[in-house]
């Protein structure tokens, strides 16, 4: 049985209480490079929010969809929560938007020289 180990983000993927689990198609994941062996079942896991500081859970069916629909890395693990990562979204398209515009300021005032 493997048990994965996450120090960075103080989680740790083990076995838990709880009976909410799901069932893991490792054709499907999207392991890297390693000799780790895929687990057998998906679990809830807790984290906690490294923007506002909530304790948040981490759905079962959260991680199959992340780690066999979408092929996010099976390493990667929740860090922020659905209210903190649309957040950080809209920070970063504001920030794409006003490079962008700078990028045109520039060019036009290139162009008029």
């Amino acid at each position: 049985m493997c048990k994965f180990l996450f120090y960075k983000s103080k989680q740790v993927r083990r076995k838990p209480k709880s009976k909410n689990r799901l069932p893991v198609d490792d054709k499907k994941l999207n392991m890297g490079n390693t000799y780790s062996c895929a687990p057998k079942y998906y679990y809830d896991i807790e984290f906690t929010c490294i923007d506002c500081g909530l304790e948040q859970n981490w759905t079962a069916r959260q991680q199959k969809w992340w780690h066999e629909k979408a092929g996010g890395y099976f390493f990667a693990t929740a860090v922020r929560c659905r209210e903190c990562r649309k957040n950080k979204r809209i920070r970063s398209e504001e920030s794409r938007k006003a490079y962008f515009e700078g990028m045109k300021k520039k060019r036009e005032s290139r162009n008029k020289l």
